[in-house]
């Protein structure tokens, strides 16, 4: 697509700008995050044995991981910075948590693995943040992931084995709510207009309900457009 509103440049020049339509990257990362999540749970409760710790590592690294850094690349495209710094930073946790829990004797703690939990508890956090000002779904589960990471985390360390617990009950509800974004941001996309609440506001709501002019206003200082980000 074309910018119909083209930048003119200090020498007077004009210069177009021409975008590509994406589908939404949010439906295919929340389906995996939520899955994930129900993996954790299954681990953190426990619904199964610590003997199968392995196999649901290895369902984090093949499934979860791999589906969140697609994810994050086309959220990247669709200039949507926040969703792909997002899924791209919880790609990677996917990864490095896969990997740990790999090497690990199932029935054993990691204080690395507590404070790594802990410092990306922080960083969910704050991201969190950020997001309440245009998505509150997507900030709500990530301040509910916040309180889940950094209870495990906690737990790695040293705290008591009902914080672990309590990790994996907080896990199935973020499942419900990842889910339930998946859905509606999925109907959003394909009626391209809101079916089921997503709560959206300030520049996030203009994005879909606003015009065309009104979202390409400010394209020439964008990442990908201005010379230095």
């Amino acid at each position: 697509m074309t910018n119909p509103y083209p930048a003119e440049d200090a020498a007077g020049a004009r210069v177009q700008i021409v975008l590509r339509p994406l589908g939404s990257a949010l439906p295919l990362g929340f389906f995996a995050f939520g899955t994930g999540m129900a993996v954790l749970a299954g681990v953190d409760i426990p619904l199964f044995p610590q003997t199968m710790l392995h196999p649901a590592a290895a369902l984090l690294i093949t499934f979860v991981a791999p589906l969140e850094i697609l994810a994050a690349v086309l959220a990247f495209l669709a200039r949507d910075g926040m969703a792909g710094t997002g899924l791209g930073l919880f790609a990677a946790s996917w990864a490095t948590l896969g990997v740990q829990d790999l090497m690990a004797k199932p029935g054993t703690t990691s204080p690395v693995l507590g404070l790594y939990l802990v410092t990306f508890a922080v960083v969910i956090l704050l991201l969190g943040v950020i997001a309440v000002r245009a998505q509150p779904l997507l900030a709500l589960i990530l301040l509910v992931s916040t309180v889940r990471t950094a209870l495990a985390g906690v737990y790695e360390l040293g705290g008591p084995k009902p914080l672990f617990t309590a990790a994996g009950v907080m896990a199935t509800a973020i499942t419900a709510l990842a889910f339930y974004g998946a859905v509606a941001f999925l109907l959003e996309d394909t009626a391209h207009h809101t079916v089921l609440p997503l709560a959206r506001r300030g520049q996030a709501r203009t994005s879909l309900h606003g015009d065309l002019g009104a979202q390409l206003n400010d394209v020439h200082s964008e990442a990908g457009v201005r010379r230095s980000l």
